[in-house]
C-alpha cells in the first residue's frame, strides 16, 4: 500500500490477532512546510534580503551591470496636515508620480523612478531602487541596470477627487503620434474631522439591601433577614461637544502614459557608476486630446495624448556624496561603488516651457 506523497499521511502497520493491518494515518507537517504542496514556506528575512542586494553591488562589474542614480522629489521635508483633506489629496498626488526609463535595445530592462518606488516588499525587483539617499528636497534613487540606451517610455500618477473617465469620443479616433494614456478608476478615502453635541448619558443600576424581618425582644437582636432591591439612575457622562470623524470615499483616477516620442535619453556602459538628471511626473502631467477617449476594456479607457509636461530634477555628484553613507545602513558595497560616481548629461528632446512647479523647470513635448 502506498500513502499520498508529502506530509498528508504515513504508512502504519500493526498486528491484530495475528493479522497484519495496514493503513494511512494523518501526519502533522513541520511548521516551516506548506501542508498543501509539501514545499518549504518562503519567509521574508530583511537581513538576508539586505545582504543579497548588497552582494549584487559587490559583483556588478563582473555581472556586466552598471550603477545608476536618478533624482526625484523628496516629500520628507513637507509639513502635511493629514487631518486636512485638501492637504492630504495634494500629498497623494505628489507621491504617486512615477517616471519609467526603458532600455531601447532590451525593453524588459527598465527602471521606475518615484517617491514610492523603493524595493521594500521582500522581492529583489530590478525595476525599483535598491537604496535611496536624501539631500534636502531631492531624493536620489539607486539602481542596478543593464548597459545601453535608455529613454523615458512611461509616466504614471493618481488624481484623487477626479472622475475616473472622460466622455467617449467619436467612432473613428486616430492615434496620436505622441502616444496615449490609459485611465483607470480608483477610490480615495477622506475623513472629515469635526465636533458633535452629545447629551448626558445615564444607566440604571439595581441596588440590593438587606433588612431585618424578625427581632428578638430580649436584646433587640435581628434573628432573620430579608432582601430588597430598587433601581437607581446614575449619570455616566456629561453633556457637551465631542470630537467626531466621518469617512467618505471619493472617486479618483489613475493615469498611465505610454510615450511614443523621445522626451529625454542617456547612455550607460557596463561597469559605470553615474548620476543623471531626472524628470518628475508632477500631476497632472498629461494633456489629453479633445474627444479622443474610448473604452479600452472592462476597467480602463484609452485617450490620445496632446502633450506631456515633466519637471526637470537636477542631479549632482556632490549632493550624493554629502548625503547619507550607505555603509552606515549595512550596504558597504553600495558605499564603495559610489566612490566612482560621475555625472552623465542626458539628452533632452522636450522643450523648456513656462510652469509653476516648485520642484524645477518644466519641459514639454507636444503631438504637433
Amino acid at each position: 500500500m502506498k500513502c499520498a506523497q508529502g506530509y498528508f499521511g504515513t504508512l502504519l502497520a500493526i498486528t491484530v490477532s495475528g493479522l497484519v493491518v495496514s493503513g494511512c494515518v494523518p501526519m502533522t507537517p513541520p511548521a516551516n512546510i506548506n501542508p498543501i504542496t509539501g514545499q518549504p514556506i518562503q519567509t521574508f528575512d530583511p537581513e538576508a534580503k539586505r545582504k543579497a542586494e548588497d552582494q549584487l553591488f559587490a559583483n556588478f562589474k563582473t555581472a556586466g551591470k552598471a550603477v545608476l542614480i536618478v533624482p526625484t522629489i523628496s516629500l520628507d521635508s513637507l509639513r502635511i496636515n493629514f487631518d486636512d483633506n485638501d492637504a492630504k489629496a495634494k500629498f497623494v498626488r505628489l507621491r504617486s508620480g512615477v517616471t519609467e526609463w526603458t532600455n531601447t535595445s532590451r525593453p524588459s530592462s527598465s527602471i521606475r523612478v518615484g517617491y514610492d518606488t523603493g524595493n521594500d516588499d521582500g522581492a529583489i525587483e530590478a525595476r525599483d531602487s535598491y537604496f535611496q539617499l536624501v539631500f534636502g528636497r531631492t531624493l536620489y534613487k539607486i539602481y542596478l541596470v543593464d548597459p545601453g540606451h535608455y529613454r523615458i517610455s512611461d509616466v504614471s500618477y493618481n488624481l484623487p477627487r477626479t472622475s475616473a473617465f472622460e466622455a467617449p469620443g467619436g467612432r473613428n479616433i486616430s492615434p496620436s503620434p505622441l502616444g496615449y494614456a490609459m485611465l483607470k478608476a480608483l477610490s480615495f478615502d477622506e475623513f472629515e474631522h469635526g465636533k458633535k453635541w452629545e447629551d448626558a448619558s445615564y444607566r440604571n443600576e439595581t441596588v440590593q439591601e438587606d433588612y431585618c424581618t424578625s427581632v428578638r425582644v430580649v436584646n433587640n437582636e435581628c434573628t432573620s433577614w430579608g432582601k430588597s432591591s430598587y433601581d437607581v439612575k446614575r449619570q455616566t457622562s456629561e453633556a457637551g461637544w465631542t470630537s467626531s470623524i466621518k469617512q467618505q470615499t471619493v472617486e479618483a483616477r489613475n493615469v498611465t502614459v505610454k510615450l511614443a516620442r523621445e522626451f529625454a535619453s542617456f547612455d550607460i556602459a557596463s561597469g559605470e557608476v553615474v548620476v543623471i538628471d531626472g524628470f518628475y511626473a508632477e500631476p497632472p502631467a498629461a494633456t489629453l486630446r479633445d474627444k479622443s477617449c474610448k473604452q479600452f476594456d472592462q476597467e480602463s479607457m484609452r485617450c490620445e495624448l496632446q502633450q506631456l509636461t515633466l519637471v526637470h530634477i537636477q542631479g549632482e555628484v556632490e549632493q550624493v556624496k554629502n548625503s547619507q553613507n550607505p555603509a552606515d545602513y549595512h550596504f558597504p558595497s553600495i558605499g564603495q561603488a559610489l566612490k566612482e560616481l560621475t555625472y552623465r548629461p542626458i539628452k533632452i528632446q522636450a522643450r523648456e516651457t513656462d510652469g509653476n512647479s516648485v520642484w524645477g523647470q518644466s519641459y514639454t513635448v507636444k503631438a504637433n
